[in-house]
């Protein structure tokens, strides 16, 4: 399934979102996606603005053991000093063994974008690609913190049910997304964490990065699902290009230079059909109004004929919630733009 889902994508130049959006409402948001994007690539619009839960540090928290969410402060953190927090971990880990998906399920109240994105498919019967997302395991693990502020990366039971439990999310996402239609569906994985990588707030050794990653990319794939990864900082691009991923989202307004230093990593990854998402569109309001800005990025596009040659997505650079809805619009137009001219190039 997957193989043919990315035989389906490669050679295609199609534009879509990495995720938040600076909309309180849902279904603005869902207007603006399928305005803009309904003919590439609509993607589940993630709302900071709506909810403190509807962060990508919390929205997948629901059910890890011994969570706890403080709307006023706007905190969360694990207790694993509770007296349920052993029969919760426990269960946890248990239900991630069964595969017992529905337990995992991401609520209207962490994620209402993602409910109606999935009640819209279904009312298209849409049968084209979409988008959604899942914190990566490196990520979640270092932001979400213990009751005595340690990550909980560096607890090694919570370390070790990251990626079942991330796994499982994306497992329920995916069927969600495909309950009633027939999405050709794409998960990334977000790990704006790996700009950590080889410093000292992460000195997990790269094998275990990489297979905590490559855990969730499974399931993904078992699931029928492409998957592909996020990143918005730079980081050590060889480790990140030597898991399973099948679409490597960077930021290419900031590090497109740095990437391509790694030659034979990014030859290699492309040979195996990878696809590049190339986050060229910038999320800052200054760089948006910059003149001339869609010739400059087109040209820079267009001398990596290497980097392209099976394709790529085209988003910003990373997520838009910190931009207006003004500008917001005017980044993923712009995105699309770009797609659209690169098919008639290439």
């Amino acid at each position: 399934m997957t193989n043919s889902l990315l035989s389906d994508i490669k050679g295609n130049f199609l534009a879509t979102g990495v995720g938040s959006l600076p909309y309180g409402d849902a279904l603005g948001a869902l207007d603006f996606v399928f305005d803009v994007l309904g003919s590439h690539i609509p993607f589940w619009p993630q709302l900071p603005r709506r909810a403190f839960s509807e962060n990508m540090y919390v929205q997948f928290c629901e059910k890890f053991p011994g969570f706890m969410l403080d709307e006023a402060t706007k905190s969360v953190w694990v207790d694993t000093v509770s007296e349920s927090y052993v029969a919760q971990l426990e269960d946890c880990f248990n239900k991630t063994q069964s595969a017992d998906v529905d337990y995992f399920a991401v609520s209207r109240e962490y994620a209402e974008g993602l409910h109606i994105f999935s009640q819209r498919l279904s009312g298209l019967n849409w049968q084209g690609w979409a988008k959604a997302q899942v914190i990566g395991p490196i990520s979640l693990g270092l932001s979400l913190s213990d009751e005595n502020k340690n990550p909980i990366i560096f607890n090694a039971e919570l370390s070790d049910l990251l990626p079942h439990f991330l796994a499982m999310k994306a497992s329920w996402v995916i069927r969600r997304l495909r309950a009633h239609s027939g999405a050709k569906v794409i998960i990334f994985v977000d790990e704006p964490y790996l700009v950590a990588v080889g410093t000292s707030q992460c000195s997990l050794p790269r094998e275990v990065i990489i297979e905590k990653i490559n855990h969730v990319v499974r399931v993904i794939h078992d699931n029928g699902a492409l998957a592909g990864i996020h990143c918005c900082g730079n980081t050590d691009w060889e480790m990140v290009m030597e898991t399973d991923v099948d679409i490597l989202n960077f930021d290419a307004f900031g590090y497109l230079d740095k990437l391509l230093l790694y030659e034979k990593p990014l030859s290699s990854f492309l040979k195996r059909g990878g696809i590049p998402a190339v986050g060229i569109v910038p999320t800052s309001e200054e760089a948006l109004l910059a003149p001339g800005l869609a010739g400059k990025l087109f040209d820079i596009l267009r001398k990596c004929p290497g980097l392209l040659k099976n394709g790529a997505l085209i988003t910003t650079s990373c997520g838009c919630n910190g931009l207006s809805q003004g500008s917001t619009r005017m980044a993923h137009r712009l995105c699309a733009e770009l797609a659209e001219k690169l098919r008639l190039e290439f």
